[in-house]
């Protein structure tokens, strides 16, 4: 069996969760988010993880995210933050799965597929604030889906949400978004609905006053982008063995392009993982990997399948060493920010860009 591995802790999971829930307190409901595969840490088994520790709702990207919850035997209530494509109403009735709804096409098709099931649908308003991506646009737009709602009885108006766009940098376009939404809160309760509201995710929820009845932790259940909650911790381990250890010459280069040449004799270690795997390859020549506790850098390009890295100052470094690509060795560790600054990207791409021929387990 091939070494690579990333192992993920759903006891790191479970403590983050318990960590922002003691910040929040008991009033406000969590609506734990695991679109994307949970960020890369498996949907399932943190969904399973999380409803035992008292997971008030899921929130997936995608109906076909939510299936796999329902046929997992998640139970708990799992919102659709995208919406529904059409034809896909009927399951979701079936199946109890609350959708994002924006438009009136969404709503009516929901009414006909609740009303032939004889069971109400689940939906959530969703109001666009400032991000441009989807919602309810204006006031106007807004009165007009509300009208028509009235005429669609079967559909249950379980909560109202929009997203901030910038809550992790602009505190004045933040509470710009809070007070539309407030507004648009305004409206729909005054046409008689009485959803939760939900607005803040990890970012916004420095903000406690914008909680509203809920909240929708993503990525700070993964331990990150929260520094209001230090005890928080990284849930991924992504670790190897090594496929060769030897010596090249002053001079010689690593890799292709030769990208890399050797100042002194040189140990370089081959890895089997690269690019085809997920890791980035523009790490090349940039990042480090831990071996018997101590960084070593990655030497030459990355490659689909392999990378090298100079381990001539880790003499300890044998053909059965540990290597930690992502997570901590020692008093050393490596986590998605790191490699997310040195890639120009943020630490959800890295988390969630391991490819399939990485061997997953979860540790509990």
């Amino acid at each position: 069996m091939r070494s690579t591995c990333m192992t993920v802790s759903l006891r790191a999971i479970e403590d983050n969760y318990r960590h922002i829930r003691a910040a929040l307190g008991a009033r406000v409901k969590i609506i734990a988010v695991v679109k994307a595969d949970a960020y890369g840490h498996g949907a399932v088994p943190v969904a399973r993880r999380l409803g035992r520790a008292g997971a008030d709702m899921f929130a997936v990207a995608i109906f076909e995210e939510a299936m796999a919850l329902r046929t997992a035997g998640v139970t708990q209530p799992v919102l659709v933050l995208g919406g529904l494509r059409p034809g896909e109403e009927e399951e979701a009735v079936r199946r109890g799965v609350s959708a994002a709804v924006y438009d009136a096409g969404a709503l009516e098709r929901l009414q006909r597929a609740a009303r032939a099931a004889g069971t109400p649908a689940r939906a959530h308003l969703k109001v666009d604030t400032g991000m441009a991506r989807i919602g309810t646009r204006g006031e106007a737009e807004l009165e007009a889906l509300l009208s028509r709602w009235k005429d669609c009885p079967m559909v249950r108006m379980e909560g109202a949400f929009t997203h901030f766009a910038v809550a992790d940098s602009d505190e004045s376009f933040t509470r710009a978004q809070n007070d539309a939404f407030s507004r648009a809160l305004a409206r729909v309760r005054a046409a008689g609905f009485r959803p939760i509201a939900h607005a803040a995710a990890t970012s916004g929820l420095r903000y406690a006053a914008m909680g509203r009845d809920a909240v929708r932790p993503g990525i700070g259940l993964y331990g990150y982008c929260m520094p209001e909650i230090p005890q928080l911790r990284m849930a991924q381990r992504l670790t190897a063995l090594p496929l060769r250890i030897d010596w090249i010459d002053p001079g010689e280069t690593v890799g292709y392009g030769r990208t890399f040449t050797a100042r002194r004799r040189t140990r370089v270690m081959t890895v089997p993982i690269g690019y085809g795997d997920g890791y980035p390859r523009i790490l090349g020549n940039r990042a480090d990997l831990l071996v018997c506790g101590r960084r070593a850098p990655i030497v030459g390009r990355v490659c689909m399948d392999m990378l090298m890295a100079d381990v001539t100052d880790v003499p300890e470094a044998a053909m059965g060493s540990e290597i930690v690509l992502l997570g901590s060795q020692g008093a050393e560790t490596i986590d998605a920010a790191e490699l997310a600054e040195k890639c120009d990207t943020i630490p959800y791409e890295i988390m969630l860009g391991f490819s399939s021929r990485v061997r997953r387990v979860w540790e509990t």
